[in-house]
């Protein structure tokens, strides 16, 4: 458990901002419509909003212990993966060949 942030310095913001950025690809791995996804950000940040003006350290480090709590409860078992990306279906698939010959020896 990490010690805690005091509200409204810059550790606070990169902490809060990377929890709204994992809320937010979370919500995208759980749906592909945008429509969905649109309505589930907009939810997501009036949680956010709710809890802008909070001023006591421990009350700011129990919420955001709920939060990743929830994000670790909601995570997706099978996220969305852009297929070039390391896990995706295309990563790796052209792999360029060796400049040194590829059997040994000489034929």
């Amino acid at each position: 458990m990490s010690s805690p942030i005091l509200p409204f310095t810059e550790a606070n913001t990169k902490r809060v901002s990377a929890l709204l950025r994992r809320s937010l690809r979370l919500a995208w791995d759980h749906t592909t419509k945008f429509q969905a996804y649109r309505t589930a950000t907009i939810q997501i940040r009036q949680q956010f909003e709710s809890n802008r003006d909070v001023n006591d350290p421990q009350q700011l480090q129990d919420i955001i212990e709920k939060t990743e709590a929830k994000l670790y409860e909601w995570r997706n078992p099978d996220p969305v993966i852009p297929p070039s990306r390391p896990g995706g279906t295309k990563y790796e698939r052209n792999l360029k060949l060796p400049a040194e010959p590829v059997v040994p020896g000489d034929w």
